[in-house]
């Protein structure tokens, strides 16, 4: 997931092709074939060897795979926003330009790729089903999304067995960090995170179930029903988190602390209103979601000390 400014948060309405793409190349063996999260079927001949990777998280879950040889094109917002140490990892590779508000389908055709996995936020890439490229829509709406993609891409990549040992580890490290959490915190605090503009996380998002497995309680769950809601002033502040967090690409903490009745919610009289250091572990759904967990646990429970 990218984040030219609110993580895409209303990057969803761009058109896609809802049919099955099918490589033409032929190979001996019994053709690979997926349902991404559109609902497309994409079907290859072959484990794809040539990838164009749209967003940080998808280069994330490409590159944990192994795949980084076989990445031949990579969006401008993943060189951007991918955390450490996935940016790092990317040297070298290369770019096809932005991807918002669209890319340029002739920066992706240039590259020859036999799939392109990309975001659903992302506009132009409709134009590639003529030239036989297929594209692979992952949306993961929760932790569990997360697993699916990633087992989606080791599928069509040939590392099938890779994919499911990460999967393996990524949840065996979750529930470690959930355990430890449930033994031993003391309280349970409510949290309202602010991605910039009063836009939130909401019941129906990934970043919701991060908090909820951090032993806290997401405010917005109480009055909105939507993944990424703008909500207003009034709602948080009769809300009254103990915690407030905030995006700092988005906002930051004097901008909070000065929003109109904010000065009487307990964050503000605690002292504890904080600024993501590292928002990309949190508001991009990827396998950065262990390191993202681990940081709001420090925020949520300061006495507690995570094992390393």
């Amino acid at each position: 997931m990218a984040k030219p400014g609110l993580i895409h948060i209303c990057a969803t309405g761009a058109a896609v092709l809802s049919a099955t793409v099918t490589i033409a190349a032929k190979a001996p063996g019994k053709p690979i074939s997926v349902v991404d999260d559109l609902g497309q079927r994409i079907v290859l001949a072959k484990p794809a060897t040539r990838l164009v990777v749209i967003e940080p998280s998808n280069a994330e879950i490409a590159l944990d795979l192994g795949l980084k040889k076989k990445i031949v094109g990579v969006d401008a917002s993943a060189f951007q926003y991918a955390p450490k140490p996935w940016r790092g990892e990317l040297h070298g590779l290369h770019s096809i330009g932005t991807s918002y508000p669209s890319v340029s389908q002739e920066a992706i055709v240039a590259t020859r790729p036999d799939l392109v996995i990309s975001g659903t936020g992302v506009a132009g890439l409709k134009g590639l089903a003529r030239f036989h490229i297929p594209v692979l829509y992952l949306d993961p709406t929760s932790i569990q999304g997360v697993y699916h993609d990633v087992i989606l891409v080791g599928k069509l990549t040939g590392r099938l067995k890779r994919a499911q040992a990460e999967v393996v580890k990524l949840k065996s490290e979750v529930h470690a960090i959930h355990q430890f959490v449930v033994a031993r915190a003391k309280t349970h605090p409510s949290v309202f995170f602010d991605l910039g503009g009063l836009y939130s996380a909401g019941p129906r998002s990934f970043i919701n179930g991060l908090i909820q497995l951090a032993g806290a309680r997401n405010v917005v769950d109480s009055f909105s029903q939507k993944a990424y809601p703008k909500v207003t002033a009034e709602q948080v502040v009769r809300a009254n988190p103990d915690i407030i967090l905030v995006d700092p690409e988005g906002t930051t903490v004097a901008k909070e602390r000065a929003l109109a009745g904010f000065s009487a919610i307990r964050a503000v009289v605690h002292h504890r209103v904080y600024a993501l250091p590292q928002p990309s572990y949190v508001d991009q759904p990827s396998p950065g979601l262990v390191l993202g967990l681990k940081e709001f646990v420090r925020f949520f429970h300061p006495h507690l000390h995570l094992p390393s």
